[in-house]
Order: structure tokens, then sequence, then C-alpha cells
């Protein structure tokens, strides 16, 4: 395995957002596995990357681990 291919990946508090953001987040996602939007998630957890942020928790129907990769708008 070549360094290009590894990503240097540190966990975030999630917690530290501000709770109408955690609840927004929480509350807005995909679950690949029952195919439905919005069913929310629990147990939390925020990573980034050199090119992106995401959770990482698991969808409150069925359990499965769900992703909601979080796009940070530059504010000016």
């Amino acid at each position: 395995m070549t360094d290009e291919l590894e990503e240097n990946i540190v966990e975030r508090d999630f917690f530290a957002r501000p709770e109408e953001e955690q609840r927004d987040f929480l509350a807005q996602t995909w679950c690949n596995h029952c195919m439905e939007v919005d069913l929310g998630m629990v147990n939390p957890k925020e990573f980034e990357s050199k090119d992106r942020v995401w959770i990482e928790g698991d969808c409150i129907k069925c359990g499965h681990s769900t992703v909601t990769e979080i796009v940070e708008e530059d504010e000016e």
C-alpha cells in the first residue's frame, strides 16, 4: 500500500456543535439498508480527513451503520 492511498482520519467532537446543528444532522440521514431518507441516527461519531467531514452512526430503524457527509460552506 502506498502513502497516496492512506487517508489521515481524525475523530472530531460531534457534541461540540450547536444543539440545533446536532439535531439537524441526526435527523437528515439516508440509510442504504432501509433505502429511506430521514430515519435518523444514534451513536454519532464525527470524523474529518483532508478533503471531507462526515458523521457515522446507527440507523434508528434498522440499526445498520449510516454515514452523513457534511458540506461545510465558506462564510464570506
